[in-house]
Order: structure tokens, then C-alpha cells, then sequence
């Protein structure tokens, strides 16, 4: 008797183990009306959990999006926006200008006197014309240029040239940063006569070329980045500095009543032609 009641229970739970086997394979389809027939159909977990991800999905980007303000998302945009600007200008300011087209800087032609020509030439009243390159040689031969200020920690002055352009001209200035890391700064240029005192009296403007935007005037730049003339005031020492290395020639200008007209790859010095206000072309 014990024998065959513990068969009986062996078989009810063996019966139970294989309904839950098969139940987890087969559902019941309960729902047709007038049909008693019990339907086994094959579960298909793919489109069940699509759907139930998709949901999650949804239901995550809902709760992001509850807690994401109008404002924290344009301040977001914003400082994007901004660090960005700040990337581009600084890699600007640090990628040099390409001076190969500044005739004289870098060739080994030897160079004209330009102090006694400038002297003698003002002396008698009579134009002079100077090419760009015998400006550029004359300053690569006579001019020893040393970096100060704070840069001359670690930077060291590699040269100094012009380029002339119609109505302006660009004082390069070209620093190294170690031995592969080259850094160019450029002020723009410009001179005009003006009465002071009753007496026409030579003025140089930091300033020339196409403005920077709208009205804004260009003064120059840093790298190859354009920067506005009340900003480049800063590098005004550095040319003080350079017209104080040539006090002969300085001296010879203010005095004979000459001033510089640029154009496209030379300077012309004329006297002034008349003692009223006169503006450099």
C-alpha cells in the first residue's frame, strides 16, 4: 500500500512538471468567442520584448525630457557654442602666416644702403622709391631684433619684415617657440600729414586693409587671426622700438617734410605737397 500511494504522488508530480513545461511553451488562447477548442500557439519572446524595449525606450526619453528646461538646454547650446569659438580662435592665433611671398626676407642678396640713400635724397628734395625687398634686406643685415617682456622667457625673435600693400603696410614680426614652433604677428601700417600748431606734422595710424566686420577697422593680426586696431595698440612699443633703431632715417623724414605712400611691393617718399591737411593714399 505505501508502494503504490507513493507512485500515485511520483505520477501527480511528474503530470505537474510536464503542464509547467508545456505551459511554458504554449499559451492559451481563451479569447474567441464560441469556440471551446483550446488553441496552443508558439510564444514568440522577439516581438514581445521589441515591444516592451521600445516602450522602456520611450518611457526614458519622456522622463529626460520632463527634466530638461528650455533654458538649461539654450545655456547648454551656449557653452558649446562658446568653447568652441574659443578652440578655433586661439588654434588661429598659434598657426603662423606663410611668408614666403615677402620679397628679401629670406633670400642671401646683399642689400643697399638705404640710410645714405634716404639722407641724401631728402637732403635735395627729390622722391624716393624703395622696393620691397631692399627694405627687407636692409632690415635682415642691419637689424637685431630681441624678444622682451614676458615672451622672452621662453620665446626668441627669429626676424622682422615689411609687406607693402596699396595704401598700407604689414610690420611682421616673426617669434619661435622651441625649435619647431613658429608664431607671426603683423601690425598694419598707415601714414597721413596733419596740421598741428600751424605746421603739417607726420602721423602713423595702426590700421589698413579690409575692416575686420562691418566698420570694425583691422589692425592687424596674431597668427592668422584678424585683430581690431584698439587691440593691436598693444604691439606699438615693439614698432617705437624698431624707428628708434634708425634715428637717421627717422630724423631725415620729419625734417625734409616727407611721408610714405605704400603700394603693392613698394613704399614711395614724397615731400608734402602742400602745408594743408594731407591724408596718405
Amino acid at each position: 500500500m505505501a508502494a503504490g500511494e507513493n507512485r500515485r504522488r511520483n505520477s501527480k508530480r511528474h503530470r505537474k512538471d510536464l503542464r509547467a513545461l508545456w505551459g511554458s511553451l504554449f499559451r492559451r488562447d481563451d479569447d474567441i468567442e464560441g469556440d471551446d477548442m483550446t488553441h496552443g500557439t508558439l510564444y514568440e519572446p522577439e516581438e514581445d520584448d521589441i515591444g516592451a524595449e521600445h516602450a522602456d525606450g520611450l518611457t526614458r526619453l519622456r522622463q529626460i525630457w520632463a527634466h530638461v528646461s528650455l533654458w538649461k538646454l539654450a545655456a547648454l547650446v551656449l557653452f558649446i557654442l562658446l568653447v568652441g569659438t574659443l578652440f578655433i580662435g586661439v588654434w588661429r592665433m598659434w598657426r603662423p602666416q606663410d611668408l614666403s611671398d615677402i620679397q628679401g626676407y629670406r633670400d642671401s642678396v646683399p642689400s643697399r644702403n638705404l640710410t645714405r640713400l634716404i639722407c641724401n635724397k631728402t637732403a635735395v628734395g627729390e622722391p624716393i622709391i624703395i622696393r620691397e625687398d631692399d627694405v627687407n634686406r636692409y632690415l635682415r643685415d642691419t637689424c637685431c631684433i630681441k624678444q622682451d617682456g614676458f615672451f622672452s622667457i621662453f620665446a626668441e625673435a627669429r626676424g622682422v619684415a615689411f609687406r607693402f600693400h596699396k595704401g598700407y603696410a604689414e610690420l611682421v614680426i616673426e617669434r619661435s617657440f622651441g625649435p619647431i614652433c613658429t608664431q607671426t604677428t603683423t601690425v598694419n601700417i598707415s601714414f597721413y600729414v596733419e596740421m598741428a600748431d600751424g605746421r603739417p606734422q607726420l602721423k602713423v595710424s595702426l590700421h589698413g586693409g579690409e575692416p575686420i566686420w562691418g566698420s570694425i577697422p583691422r589692425g592687424g593680426s596674431i597668427g592668422r587671426m584678424a585683430i581690431p586696431q584698439k587691440h593691436i595698440i598693444v604691439l606699438q612699443p615693439a614698432l617705437e622700438s624698431l624707428l628708434a633703431c634708425y634715428p637717421d632715417i627717422k630724423n631725415a623724414v620729419e625734417q625734409h617734410g616727407y611721408c610714405p605712400y605704400f603700394e603693392d611691393g613698394r613704399v614711395e617718399l614724397r615731400p608734402y605737397p602742400s602745408p594743408q591737411t594731407t591724408t596718405a593714399h
